[in-house]
């Protein structure tokens, strides 16, 4: 079992015991099996669906388990959406004949409270038991990077035991660690003799591109090379998941215009009202293979060229929430998201996916072509509305900051999938329910 499922089977069991406590409390000894056969189908059908409020809320993500404020309030909307679903279910969706109030009441707290309490086991367990002892050898930036990180976040999995940094300074064949892992810089190289020494004593060796994808889900730029792509990246996934992908777009993008046109055309009005036209404005931005398309949006910072943009000298990077360019309806439409409602017609055309890296600016691109390695590499597959760099870090302003965009950029195109996507969607609305 992986350690999230560790957190998946807690919640299997919380779910359980506070069911068992609710058929024990509310029903009479007599009517114990009758109460189960009416109650079990749709409160299982009920946490699955909380097991899905869960995982979009990023309760399964073992970097969020840690107790901090930020996860106790993602704890807390959780909880309440777990709820109304619940109440959505059965009062209007009455397919079971039942609707329990107090019932449903005594389920959701029973279940919160137990999946709470094992969360909490669970990251005492990875904090300090359920962890796999951990040699560092090496001096790059990256593993001091990866070193800090294991450090804050011991749910991970690893507890650092030594941190070499030369070859020379450990004798391999000397450990002799039970699960002990070991992780190597590039340029260290290991003799043929001290590797078979360490599989035989079961000791694994990774290097660290292989930890930043196993451990933290991206893959740093620094170790990649041609021959890394070559072996590792596969561009024509199969047909199956291209069919997939094309079919889950074009509906995707319908239903998201259909059900927000309402919305939409207040949000034009608005528009309108506050400062005129143009509504809509055009960026181009770079797609599939380098090709450069024009990417739509709803226009919510002040006109200062005649394209419609905010932009008197050419485009310059994101400056976050505070910029002063942003209108006041602008304020309002970026924090809905609904300016960026119009991409969908780009989806309807082919120029963007649904999940995908994000479409860069030329002018931007140019840039990062000469500073960070192999960054037109990210071209290859069509870029998204959402992605897995989106909805990992934040916007990136600086170069430094695209470089770190990259790499998770990296890892989606060598792991992506149908699950992943999927993940990534629910990810994405989660983001735009609670930012």
């Amino acid at each position: 079992m992986n350690r999230a499922g560790f957190i998946i089977f807690g919640d299997f069991i919380a779910f359980w015991i506070s069911f068992i406590l609710l058929i024990l409390t509310q029903f009479e000894r007599s009517n114990y099996a009758s109460a189960v056969h009416v109650h079990i189908l749709p409160f299982t059908i009920l946490y699955i669906s909380w097991v899905l409020i869960f995982y979009v809320f990023g309760l399964y993500d073992l970097f969020s388990i840690k107790p901090t404020i930020p996860y106790l309030r993602r704890w807390i909307i959780a909880i309440i959406c777990s709820f109304a679903v619940g109440i959505l279910f059965f009062y209007f969706i009455p397919i079971f004949g039942i609707s329990p109030k107090i019932n449903l009441i005594i389920q959701v707290v029973g279940f919160s409270l137990f999946s709470f309490f094992f969360r909490r086991i669970i990251y005492n367990l990875f904090s300090r038991t359920i962890t796999r002892p951990t040699i560092l050898i090496g001096n790059s930036v990256y593993l001091s990077e990866l070193e800090k990180i294991i450090l804050k976040n011991p749910q991970i999995g690893l507890l650092i035991i030594n941190n070499y940094k030369s070859i020379d300074d450990i004798n391999l064949s000397e450990e002799n660690i039970k699960n002990l892992i070991i992780i190597l810089d590039k340029e260290i190289k290991i003799p043929d003799k001290d590797i078979l020494d360490c599989y035989k004593k079961g000791i694994e060796i990774i290097d660290t591109a292989k930890a930043y994808e196993k451990y933290l889900y991206k893959i740093p730029v620094g170790y990649i090379d041609t021959s890394f792509i070559v072996d590792n990246v596969n561009i024509n996934k199969d047909i199956f998941y291209k069919i997939t992908t094309f079919v889950t777009d074009k509906i995707f993008a319908l239903i998201i215009i259909i059900i927000s046109s309402p919305i939409l055309i207040i949000a034009m009005i608005a528009r309108l009202i506050e400062d005129g036209k143009p509504i809509f404005i055009k960026q181009t931005r770079v797609g599939l293979n380098g090709k450069i398309f024009n990417l739509y949006k709803m226009r919510s910072m002040v006109v200062l060229s005649p394209d419609g943009s905010a932009e008197k000298n050419g485009a310059i990077w994101a400056t976050g929430a505070e910029d002063p360019r942003v209108t006041k309806v602008g304020k309002i439409i970026r924090k809905l998201h609904i300016d960026e409602i119009p991409q969908m017609i780009n989806i309807l055309k082919g120029d963007i996916s649904l999940v995908g890296p994000r479409a860069e600016r030329p002018e931007f691109v140019n840039i990062l072509n000469k500073d960070i390695p192999y960054y037109s590499f990210r071209h290859v597959i069509r870029p998204g509305f959402t992605g897995w760099a989106q909805i990992k870090y934040r916007y990136a302003r600086t170069i430094d900051e695209s470089k770190e965009k990259f790499e998770y950029d990296l890892y989606y195109i060598k792991n992506r999938n149908i699950f992943l996507d999927l993940g990534i969607i629910l990810r994405t609305i989660q983001i735009i329910f609670t930012h």
